[in-house]
């Protein structure tokens, strides 16, 4: 174990208190205080888990070395850039800004001030998605889904592209590794002025073809993801932790891949990397990538508008 980390975490939300609840059971890490606009939810907590409330994030400053940024993602870019600013080691949810120009600047500031920015796609550290990863190579085609119910607590201050399909994008791009030539998309609003369901279709300049679907409206939940390659297709499904192979010559074969809890995976990574074992998996750069995509789905994307799509 390296030398203990003071960390704290802004925003209690329902993600913001999993990574109080794991910063908690992380040896080798000192909670120093946690944030919320709620200053009595933040005071319950910070009970509960043994630390100090604070009513805001700039109070933190020159009292951690790290935190975690879990609040909407409006606030992602002026709350990073101050904590970065201030020295401090920074996990940031994703989806990481809400425009591309917040995230270069984010990304700029912490290569100049020798900080870690760990973006929060938290996918990249199940063991299935990295099992899935090791067997999903040169991708002909990709298809993803991504659905869940309608949950009006949830946060809406971005679209289901930002909200849900970012994580599917960032695998995406870390099967493909080509550039994006081609993209069409639609999306329907139910909710308010944002798209509460998309699908897109990616083609790459080395010829993958993807096609996503993204909706938090749906009847289930459900997060699935399949590629297929010349010799074999391979399929994962996100919340069963499972891999199905089916080769060419008829060979099936499924895998079901446990381990620690991905966030717990992902946390305990970032405090390695803040005390420099280890570089972050999911760098501001692979975080500015998913956004930079995206924005260029959302910018082709056809929104259909709730009074259309009752009448279609």
């Amino acid at each position: 174990m390296g030398k203990t980390v003071k960390v704290g975490v802004i925003g209690l939300g329902q993600w913001g208190r999993q990574h109080l609840r794991v910063y908690h059971h992380i040896e080798g890490v000192e909670l120093v205080g946690v944030v919320d606009r709620d200053f009595q939810e933040a005071m319950d907590l910070a009970k509960r888990y043994g630390t100090k409330a604070y009513a805001h994030h700039r109070e933190l400053l020159g009292k951690v070395e790290a935190v975690s940024i879990v609040v909407p993602t409006v606030l992602h870019y002026a709350i990073a850039k101050e904590c970065i600013e201030a020295g401090v080691h920074v996990l940031l949810e994703k989806p990481m800004t809400t425009t591309m120009e917040e995230a270069s600047h984010l990304v700029e500031l912490a290569h100049r001030h020798h900080v870690v920015l760990l973006i929060g796609h938290v996918e990249r550290f199940k063991p299935a998605v990295e099992r899935f990863l090791e067997l999903s190579r040169e991708p002909l085609f990709v298809h993803g889904r991504r659905i869940r119910p309608y949950d009006p607590a949830r946060s809406m201050d971005v679209g289901v592209i930002l909200d849900l399909m970012i994580h599917d994008l960032d695998i995406l791009l870390t099967l493909v590794r080509s550039p994006v030539e081609r993209v069409s998309a639609v999306g329907v609003r139910i909710y308010n002025s944002h798209e509460d369901l998309a699908a897109c279709h990616l083609t790459f300049r080395n010829g993958c073809v993807a096609q996503l679907v993204a909706s938090r409206i749906s009847a289930a939940k459900a997060a699935e993801i399949e590629v297929t390659m010349e010799d074999r297709v391979v399929s994962l499904d996100y919340l069963q932790q499972t891999i199905t192979v089916r080769r060419k010559d008829g060979e099936t074969r499924r895998y079901v891949v446990k381990g620690e809890e991905p966030l717990r995976n992902e946390l305990t990574h970032f405090i390695r990397c803040v005390r420099g074992e280890v570089a972050p998996r999911v760098p501001g750069e692979e975080g500015m990538a998913a956004l930079e995509l995206a924005e260029l789905i959302r910018g082709q994307m056809k929104l259909i508008a709730p009074s259309v799509a009752v009448g279609s």
